[in-house]
């Protein structure tokens, strides 16, 4: 007799989508979340495999990549294998390899689902994964967001296998012989998760053997809350990889204020690390004056510049030092054009001088503005309200310290055009994200 592995319910979820990619690590749950799909019937969309290799276990690692590829090619399943460098990734950009590898993951499937290969990738979480995350998010201070656990779907993954016991997987990869392989890193409790999937909530079974289900009817209330919180709080805009908020959310109750500050900080995919200390500093700024700005986890700041919360990666200072000329050029992570038919501002390009080049700010610049005065680059930035955190990236066109164009804002009036002007430039700005 055949195992039943996904409930009605989820083969709803699935059936929402005719085109999806199924994530596959190798192990035990993927496997069987792909063997279902290829042999059940029940689906009737069009699917393909995802593999990503983290190459943090060496012979294993490709021992596993070598199993999915030999499921997907016995089944006339298409494949697309992802070999990423997570430990080198974690140690630029400061992650634990757990965090960092989950980071990694989701850039790839962000591309899938964006890029429109798959309307959703599929994932083999399954109930115990459900209660995990409540429970990490509860030890972590969640907010109201993380009582929920893990979503059936975020616009992203979805997660038929939420209903589905382990101990039903198991059965199912028994009853149809299905190969896998065990990660040995999920039973090495120093990463954070397997601790408390080997340790802690073991222990806490035996005193509370409904805790699966006790943590899962905490999520549906938690839920109810989030449902009339989420539609009364202000959401963050996004601007070149930014996410913004009104300083003005401060103000509002405690639940609204925390939970637009989650959004803010998810919106950057920066909220797994922020716990409920995070949440507090941020709202610190209330009482705080412009330029003022907290740390939080692997190099998010948060900043208030006048009326405004920035919430932003922190990057390293851009030092290149680039011949202006007409064209493309890119500083501080920003392309500069220049072209002669259209753009933001726009200039005499014969003012310019022999030695002009592109750069990101310094101390000691000087700028005269647009039929202005003359003072340091860093006071003319705070009275046109540019935010402090991106001044060291903003590009100027510069020869010495003499500032010419502070790309995007305003041009100065040495070289701006008059009634003798004949070669005009118009300059663009774009960040990129």
């Amino acid at each position: 007799m055949r195992e039943k592995l996904i409930g009605e319910n989820g083969v709803k979820l699935l059936s929402r989508f005719d085109r999806l990619a199924v994530a596959v690590s190798g192990g035990r749950d993927s496997m069987a979340l792909l063997d279902w799909l290829a042999s059940s019937g029940e689906y009737g969309g069009e699917f393909f495999a995802v593999h990503v290799n983290h190459n943090l276990r060496g012979d294993n690692s490709d021992a596993d990549c070598a199993l999915v590829k030999e499921y997907c090619e016995t089944h006339g399943i298409k494949l697309e294998v992802y070999s990423e460098d997570v430990k080198g990734f974690c140690e630029k950009n400061g992650y634990g390899l757990e965090q960092g590898a989950r980071l990694v993951r989701r850039r790839i499937f962000r591309e899938l689902t964006e890029s429109g290969r798959a309307q959703r990738v599929v994932t083999a979480h399954h109930l115990q994964d459900f209660a995990e995350s409540v429970l990490m998010h509860v030890f972590r201070g969640s907010g109201i967001d993380g009582l929920c656990g893990i979503k059936e779907d975020d616009g992203m993954l979805i997660r038929p296998l939420l209903d589905t016991d382990r101990t039903e997987i198991e059965k199912y990869v028994v009853s149809r012989g299905v190969k896998y392989r065990d990660d040995e890193s999920n039973f090495d409790d120093c990463y954070t998760r397997n601790y408390l999937r080997n340790t802690v909530m073991p222990m806490i079974r035996k005193a509370y053997p409904n805790l699966d289900g006790a943590l899962g009817a905490l999520a549906r209330q938690a839920g109810y809350a989030r449902s009339y919180i989420g539609a009364n709080s202000p959401r963050p805009t996004l601007e070149d990889g930014e996410a913004v908020l009104d300083v003005s959310v401060l103000d509002q109750p405690e639940a609204i204020a925390s939970y637009s500050i989650f959004k803010a900080l998810e919106a950057i995919d920066a909220r797994v690390d922020c716990e409920g200390v995070h949440i507090e500093a941020v709202k610190s700024l209330k009482d705080k004056k412009t330029g003022a700005r907290v740390c939080l986890p692997h190099n998010v700041e948060v900043e208030r510049n006048r009326d405004k919360l920035y919430f932003y990666r922190k990057r390293e200072k851009d030092l290149s030092v680039l011949p202006f000329r007409e064209g493309e050029l890119q500083t501080g992570g920003y392309l500069v054009t220049t072209d002669r038919d259209k753009g933001f501002l726009r200039f005499d390009a014969d003012k310019v001088p022999e030695g002009a080049v592109l750069r990101t700010r310094r101390e000691g610049d000087r700028f005269k503005r647009f039929k202005g005065g003359e003072k340091s680059l860093g006071d003319y930035l705070t009275d046109v309200g540019f935010p402090r955190h991106r001044r060291d990236d903003v590009p100027v066109i510069a020869v010495g310290r003499d500032v010419l164009a502070v790309c995007g804002v305003e041009i100065s009036d040495r070289i701006k055009t008059d009634e003798n002007t004949v070669n005009i430039l118009y300059l663009d700005t774009k960040r990129l994200v």
